[in-house]
């Protein structure tokens, strides 16, 4: 039995998203255990904002903070 070959076409380019750059993203309070653990066990407040994406600052407000 001979078999109908469907014709098809290839698929449509992805349509690129514009995002919005992100000016200040700010840790979680649920984030901010894992932020004094990461620095207890040898990571630098400079590696942890660079993990989180966030200032310096920021990081050294969140150890601050009491617990």
């Amino acid at each position: 039995m001979p078999v109908d070959t469907a014709k098809v076409e290839p698929a449509a380019e992805p349509k690129q998203i514009r995002r919005k750059a992100a000016t200040k993203r700010e840790i979680p309070a649920s984030q901010f255990g894992r932020v004094r653990t990461l620095t207890k066990y040898g990571m630098t407040q400079a590696q942890v904002a660079e993990l989180y994406g966030v200032t310096v600052q920021e990081i050294d407000w969140i150890l601050r903070r009491p617990s």
